[in-house]
């Protein structure tokens, strides 16, 4: 009570509910800025340097963007395909990071190969 003696308490009930709704409204736009990020946003620059120079050469903004929109989805399917696989945890890790790095690599598409191969092997 020493701190607040020039306060009344009127005072001190208008500072606390104005508190109350300045915190209400920062949760809100959390939530609602979590619930922007959550969607797929693909982003691509506008304006290229290669652009000034040599425009025969630059994808349009609609094309890298439709180009960025395919990958992720392979990236997405070769995703889901590593995680149906009947393969140890390192190794489904290992794959994972080189799945990151180089969405069309060789090396996953034959450790899948070989997977599906060998488990059509063992229908048969």
């Amino acid at each position: 009570m020493y701190y607040f003696s020039n306060r009344t308490d009127d005072e001190m009930k208008k500072s606390t509910f104005l508190g109350g709704i300045l915190l209400c409204l920062l949760m809100g736009i959390q939530s609602g800025y979590a619930q922007d990020s959550a969607a797929l946003k693909t982003k691509v620059k506008q304006r290229l340097l290669l652009n000034q120079f040599e425009s025969d050469y630059v994808l349009t903004a609609s094309e890298r963007i439709a180009l960025r929109q395919s990958r992720l989805a392979h990236q997405y399917r070769t995703k889901e395909i590593l995680d149906t696989l009947d393969i140890s945890d390192r190794k489904r890790n290992k794959l994972m990071r080189e799945l990151k790095r180089n969405p069309f690599s060789e090396y996953i598409q034959d450790v899948i190969a070989d997977k599906t191969k060998s488990e059509k092997n063992l229908e048969e």
